[in-house]
């Protein structure tokens, strides 16, 4: 069982600093940055039977963005928004109805950029489990909860190429868990957070 205390994840949080990979080089100018839209993700962790796990969503077919992929709820700031969080817990409550004043946010990993246009702030937060969501199924198809102890195994994560603008881009894949995959921007923000706890090399 994984060694993780709350105490941890803080100090984590805390330590860590985010080296933009190489490929954002690739993908992205000084001048392309600039153009991204700020957006907001968290992580929702939570415990089942004191075993550490995610909360993830698969997003509803009838978006525009990402559709039916697996995701962390989160989405693009809006003028409303106080800040960064404020956008991450908003969203996280408007998807699948969890209370911001539920949810413990240890911080941030700082910022990524995504292929699709967004700066994206990966938040950290606990939630109480169990938990009564309340899905918006305009915007999310369905809930899971992956644990951490299947997502550091290397054996259920690859790397392959995909076709992006004319161009072959390596991107993440973990296998499937339950019918359910993970991968691209997602499954490298999960990454980065796995890396942060050194809980992967």
């Amino acid at each position: 069982m994984l060694k993780i205390t709350s105490k941890k994840i803080t100090q984590a949080l805390e330590s860590y600093q985010i080296h933009r990979q190489v490929r954002f080089a690739e993908l992205f100018s000084n001048e392309d940055i600039k153009k991204l839209r700020p957006a907001a993700v968290i992580i929702p962790l939570l415990k089942v039977e004191r075993q550490w796990s995610v909360l993830l969503t698969q997003r509803s077919q009838a978006l525009l963005e990402h559709r039916g992929q697996v995701a962390f709820p989160g989405g693009a700031k809006e003028s409303a928004d106080g800040n960064l969080q404020a956008t991450a817990l908003r969203e996280m409550k408007e998807e699948i109805g969890i209370d911001p004043k539920d949810v413990h946010v240890y911080g941030h990993l700082g910022d990524i950029p995504v292929i699709t246009g967004y700066m994206v702030r990966l938040f950290i937060g606990q939630i109480p489990w169990p938990y009564k969501l309340t899905v918006n199924h305009s915007e999310v198809e369905s809930t899971f909860i992956m644990p951490l102890e299947w997502l550091i195994n290397p054996g259920h994560r690859c790397t392959q190429f995909r076709s992006y603008s004319g161009r072959e881009i390596p991107t993440l894949f973990f296998e499937e868990y339950h019918g359910y995959q993970l991968w691209g921007a997602s499954a490298e923000m999960m990454m980065v957070f796995l890396r942060a706890l050194d809980i992967i090399n």
